[in-house]
């Protein structure tokens, strides 16, 4: 496959990304994800594990590349992320996210597209900034949320932009579990075996159940949702916004 890892441990597939140093999501990003779910699916009906590695999930989208992108190559790879991250959301095994570090925006967004979220107590920011870069959510994303948060904290957490410690992400739904750092991978892989190989063809069919309304609402709406994406994406007050932030990611050491 491509740059990242699968490994078996426990009769789990643990799934590491390393696309780049924070799994800021490009299109080299994707082809990774892309790989790893077609390996998946040829390979033993196991449990999966999704995780990073060092402080970082993942940073969310690649703004340093994609901010001098035209609205014909955003629209592909819009279109892209949603084809891709709606596949892994829709995996039909259970999925458990090892949030082992910062999970920000579409980074934040990943991880809530799996089934449970159990998150390293570090000084990881957790939450969906969207509000903050001066964007709002492409309908995948939006789904995805909208069907993972708690309804009563939805409006806070997609309003504000809010990036929070993994303790106050645990209060507001973001994640399931906070556990000690050396304790992560150990723990999911716990959370991940809790469903025995003979229920795992009830659990797809639970999953797809429990999925339906939000994949029929993407398919509903998603082509107006994405479109008016990309017409605050390329409005003055977005651009601005996104060049402030490209500014300070370019001054960072």
């Amino acid at each position: 496959m491509g740059r990242w890892s699968i490994e078996r441990i426990d009769d789990v597939s643990v799934v590491t990304m390393t696309s780049n140093k924070v799994n800021a999501m490009d299109d080299d990003f994707f082809t990774d994800l892309q790989a790893a779910i077609a390996e998946l699916q040829s390979t033993d009906p196991l449990p999966v594990v999704l995780t990073g590695t060092g402080g970082c999930f993942s940073a969310g989208l690649n703004i340093l590349e994609l901010y001098h992108f035209d609205r014909t190559t955003l629209a592909a790879f819009v279109d892209r992320f949603g084809e891709t991250v709606l596949a892994w959301f829709s995996f039909p095994r259970p999925t458990i996210a090892a949030v082992n570090g910062h999970a920000i925006a579409g980074g934040c967004v990943l991880a809530l597209s799996c089934d449970l979220r159990i998150v390293s107590d570090t000084d990881a920011q957790v939450g969906l900034n969207e509000v903050q870069i001066g964007i709002p959510f492409p309908a995948v994303a939006f789904e995805i949320t909208r069907h993972a948060l708690p309804p009563e904290r939805i409006r806070e957490v997609m309003l504000t932009g809010a990036l929070y410690t993994p303790e106050e992400a645990r209060t507001r739904g973001l994640v399931d579990e906070v556990v000690e750092p050396e304790a992560l991978l150990a723990r999911s892989i716990a959370v991940a075996r809790t469903i025995a190989p003979d229920s795992l063809e009830a659990y797809a069919t639970i999953k797809a159940h429990l999925l339906g309304p939000s994949l029929a609402r993407i398919s509903e709406s998603r082509e107006r949702i994405d479109r008016e994406y990309l017409d605050v994406w390329f409005s003055e007050a977005a651009r601005r916004q996104m060049g402030a932030m490209r500014q300070r990611l370019l001054a960072r050491p």
